[in-house]
């Protein structure tokens, strides 16, 4: 009866043990956060409006050629992560205009920039990672990373 009673008790206390962090209340990156309360840390609905016309450009541009060799696609971060670092990283064919390309990623960047600092944002503040090749899959490119990168 004692061992029943001890194994009772240890049940409860596992199940009654949760997580104070979880997905849903951790920070999210900029293009993810509610829109119109910038007293939250929120953008307003004009400035989200301009990041997710940002990130439509800058995604065409990078799906624009179709993927036939990895050798000729390159990486590039998008966004910027409140302590630093890519919230992301993107593939982008080197036969595209590529400074232009730059130019607009440099832009969203300084903005995600700006707007960590204009709201006072934090991050997880976890490395992403840059893959170490790219691979054509059925024409579009897929990023490849070492087993050891992902431990």
């Amino acid at each position: 009866m004692k061992n029943l009673l001890f194994l009772f008790a240890i049940a409860t206390l596992s199940f009654s043990c949760k997580p104070t962090i979880i997905p849903d209340n951790l920070p999210k990156p900029l293009p993810e956060r509610p829109k119109e309360n910038p007293d939250k840390g929120n953008m307003t609905l004009q400035e989200a409006q301009e990041m997710e016309n940002l990130t439509s450009e800058i995604l065409a541009i990078s799906k624009s050629e179709k993927c036939t060799s990895g050798s000729d696609w390159k990486t590039v971060g998008l966004g910027v992560k409140a302590c630093g670092g890519p919230v992301s990283y993107i593939a982008y064919s080197a036969k595209i205009d590529e400074a232009k390309f730059l130019e607009k990623v440099n832009l969203y960047n300084q903005k995600s920039t700006e707007y960590n600092k204009k709201y006072n944002l934090i991050s997880d503040c976890m490395l992403v990672m840059p893959p170490e090749k790219i691979e054509c899959i059925n024409g579009s490119p897929v990023f490849k990373y070492s087993s050891a990168a992902v431990q």
